[in-house]
């Protein structure tokens, strides 16, 4: 954390300024991108989860979905081995009932599946 906020100091106004400008038009392609679609599915990270507890996995795949503000839901219920593997429901803006009602979907799905 602390090296990260050290490379933070280092960002310049210009820079910050840019990287808003460029979140901004990106929020509204996803917006426009989305426009005909409720949700996405995507992973939750990378792989299945870390052994142990000293980390909880890669976050990379949910910074994107934090910029833009989306609402997520993981999803629980697969597993690679005996270790979970995340996948998640990415809503659009502002409709996190929607999201949260096509996770709850996707959950029961995956019960079935499993106890099937």
């Amino acid at each position: 954390m602390r090296e990260a906020l050290d490379a933070a100091t280092a960002i310049t106004t210009d820079a910050y300024d840019a990287a808003r400008r460029t979140a901004k038009r990106a929020r509204q392609v996803l917006a426009d991108t989305m426009a005909d679609h409720d949700v996405i599915l995507t992973p939750s990270a990378p792989g299945a989860a870390p052994h142990g507890l000293g980390s909880t996995g890669n976050p990379m795949f949910n910074r994107l979905w934090t910029l833009m503000g989306t609402p997520c839901v993981n999803v629980p219920g697969l597993y690679e081995g005996e270790l979970p593997l995340g996948i998640q429901i990415v809503g659009r803006f502002g409709r996190d009932r929607a999201a949260l009602e096509a996770a709850l979907f996707v959950e029961r799905a995956i019960a079935r599946e499993v106890s099937g």
